[in-house]
């Protein structure tokens, strides 16, 4: 990215998350006092990266409904829902929220798949709503994986497709029914407003920190690249990662600030 497109864009981004901090302190206002307490203890202890995601203990339950395929995954949760700017056909502005999120991280020289689920979510959930989501993720990933190739751009109407064509595929296979997913929707707007929320970007970073912190013990799950275009593409996207670093931890500390200033002026009567 050119200096004066990342400073566009870096200006934009702070614009963004400034705004977000409105729409997070609106829903920790409406909370009760311990609840917003609480939550706002959680803000603060995510600002250290390598406090968001730690191993489930839910492991056991997850391999049952998962089956071999998550066995090479490796599996993490954490207190927050991530949000991002919706790529569903939705007004400017709109978000997505996420209990669940999966991505494919290069790490010194190999690619480790990792699927992070809120925690709360995994414990809330039914057998058969939980045994969705993870076949969601799983689906998501062997569809990128098919679709995409290293260093491909992906559009934001490809992006839609890949999530429509997903969640088609999950219902297909496990028949979920509309009553089912009224439910996961309605526990997933409960969990947007009760847990922690973290910007997407923020969210990648700290995966990636999790994966560098504990690489001796998930070694194991990290695959060799199939191609010198893939290598090549690989240390670009960790170049990346650690380029844009210090930036991504910056604006949480903005959006923690701002956060926190908006909940003042809601509490004085001025928002």
């Amino acid at each position: 990215m050119q200096q004066d497109d990342r400073a566009r864009f870096e200006e934009e981004y702070r614009q963004w998350i400034r705004l977000m901090s409105l729409d997070a302190a609106c829903r920790l206002s409406s909370l009760p006092d311990s609840e917003q307490k609480r939550l706002l203890a959680s803000y603060q202890e995510m600002k250290g990266p390598k406090h968001v995601f730690r191993e489930t203990p839910s492991w056991e339950r997850i391999g049952k409904l998962a089956g071999e395929r998550i066995t090479s995954f490796i599996v993490v949760e954490t207190e927050a829902v991530t949000f991002f700017p919706s790529a569903a056909l939705a007004p400017p502005g709109a978000l997505d929220y996420a209990v669940a999120m999966n991505r494919r991280l290069f790490c010194g020289d190999k690619w480790y798949p990792i699927i992070s689920l809120n925690s709360q979510y995994i414990r809330r959930s039914s057998d058969r709503i939980l045994a969705f989501a993870l076949e969601h993720e799983l689906e998501m990933s062997r569809i990128y994986q098919e679709m995409v190739s290293p260093g491909k751009i992906i559009s934001p109407d490809q992006k839609r497709n890949i999530m429509l064509s997903a969640q088609e595929n999950t219902e297909k296979k496990l028949t979920i029914t509309p009553e089912e997913l009224r439910e996961d929707d309605r526990l997933m707007q409960d969990l947007a407003l009760c847990s922690p929320l973290l910007p997407k970007p923020y969210a990648e970073m700290a995966l990636l920190c999790y994966l560098e912190e504990n690489l001796p013990r998930l070694e194991g799950y990290g695959r060799k690249s199939s191609s010198d275009e893939e290598e090549a593409f690989g240390r670009e996207l960790a170049a990346e990662f650690s380029g844009w670093k210090d930036f991504t931890i910056q604006t949480y500390d903005l959006f923690l600030r701002e956060m926190a200033a908006n909940i003042r002026d809601a509490n004085r009567g001025y928002a």
